[in-house]
């Protein structure tokens, strides 16, 4: 069997040329090897009196990293918390050599993500709370402020600034992974929001609000979520909920944008 040596810098290589395939078959036998020279899971005690064993974690912090990565590539979410999981030890260690890494804010802005795609709002905020207490500024971080900005935009209503962000390609490409299912939920919301508020509303409005470039999409759309189309109109299932007036005036802010933004185009 290869030795940890040999299999690190193979998963490097593999990892530079984008080969994730390649990365996944390498990160199982390099976790046995890890587990095997004591590695995965940190000794802090070790790391004031031997210089080794700390340049030995850097290279299992940046083991984890690249299977954190490899996994948001490969759309499997689920190992990519795996490896966050074991990346908070070290991201969040009293040990200054240990916490640092180029990758850091990167990978926590996707773990921040993922909770969004998930709609996880309430674990979105706790894991803030956390971060805010440990990084300062975290709207100021090139990665942090992404997913932040995502969520207060969500939260306030500001639907067509949070759609723009998303749709304009992200420079770090793993974000883009999340802009459609992102996206998607945004169109739900609305969706929901509009059928709250409206018993009808003509199709060319109701295709500016949910952000669509065809009718034909919109009315796919509709008959999804169980509305009917005649005439060029949209029908809601109509309900009376308490925040009727709230749910009102959110629509009407995104829905005069999107058509005065229709009618400039």
């Amino acid at each position: 069997m290869p030795s940890l040596i040999e299999l690190t810098k193979s998963l490097n290589t593999a990892f530079t040329s984008g080969d994730y395939e390649s990365c996944q078959k390498l990160l199982t036998p390099l976790r046995i090897e890890l587990i095997k020279a004591r590695l995965l899971v940190p000794d802090f005690s070790k790391t004031e009196t031997s210089n080794d064993y700390l340049n030995d974690l850097n290279v299992t912090k940046r083991i984890l990293e690249i299977g954190a990565l490899c996994n948001v590539n490969r759309r499997d979410f689920e190992s990519f918390e795996n490896y966050f999981s074991q990346l908070r030890v070290f991201y969040f260690s009293p040990k200054s050599s240990l916490s640092e890494s180029e990758n850091k804010s990167k990978l926590i802005s996707l773990y921040l993500l993922i909770l969004l795609s998930q709609g996880d709002v309430t674990k979105f905020h706790s894991e803030l709370e956390f971060l805010g207490k440990r990084i300062p500024n975290l709207e100021e971080d090139v990665f942090l402020s992404y997913p932040i900005k995502v969520e207060k935009w969500l939260m306030e209503g500001s639907y067509q600034r949070a759609w723009n962000l998303l749709k304009n390609e992200s420079k770090v490409p793993e974000f883009n992974i999340f802009s459609e299912t992102l996206m998607d939920a945004i169109r739900e919301e609305i969706g929901h929001n509009t059928e709250l508020a409206y018993k009808k509303l003509p199709l060319f409005n109701v295709k500016a609000l949910l952000f669509f470039k065809s009718e034909k999409d919109t009315e796919q759309f509709a008959l999804e979520k169980g509305w009917s189309v005649s005439s060029g109109c949209v029908y809601f299932t109509k309900e009376e909920p308490a925040e009727y007036e709230q749910q009102t005036s959110i629509v009407e802010k995104t829905l005069d944008y999107a058509i005065s933004l229709e009618s400039i185009i």
